[in-house]
């Protein structure tokens, strides 16, 4: 699938594995879309090895900080009815940032979770 030329494909994961995204690896999906923040997770790891990745849709739920290694040829990343913590949403932005160059960000349907709900209920 690697000499394959997939920079005209999209693909929607609704429920991926660490298995589904290493046969992934290293191909030149042109659209990742990522239905849930399980799926983030997992396609996290070869994430930076998608070539010819330009757009990334991310969905779900995310705490913490963003761990997805995002590839230098990313254009756009859209975010779609995500819940986030402000630490996820800052680094995600931080890493959007050390890309180097401009990166459209779309936002629709984006809740920034309480700072009480995001820290389990610490101060």
């Amino acid at each position: 699938m690697m000499s394959l030329d997939m920079t005209h494909m999209t693909i929607y994961v609704e429920n991926g594995s660490v298995e589904l995204f290493e046969i992934l690896r290293d191909t030149s999906i042109g659209i990742l879309v990522l239905r849930t923040a399980d799926c983030a997770s997992s396609a996290s790891r070869i994430m930076c090895t998608l070539k010819k990745l330009t757009k990334l849709f991310l969905w779900g739920t995310y705490s913490e900080r963003c761990t997805v290694q995002l590839p230098k040829t990313l254009e756009c990343i859209s975010l779609q009815k995500v819940e986030c913590s402000a630490e996820w949403l800052c680094s995600l932005f931080i890493a959007l940032s050390s890309l180097e160059h401009s990166v459209q960000c779309e936002m629709y349907d984006v809740v920034l979770q309480s700072f009480e709900y995001s820290c389990g209920g610490e101060s």
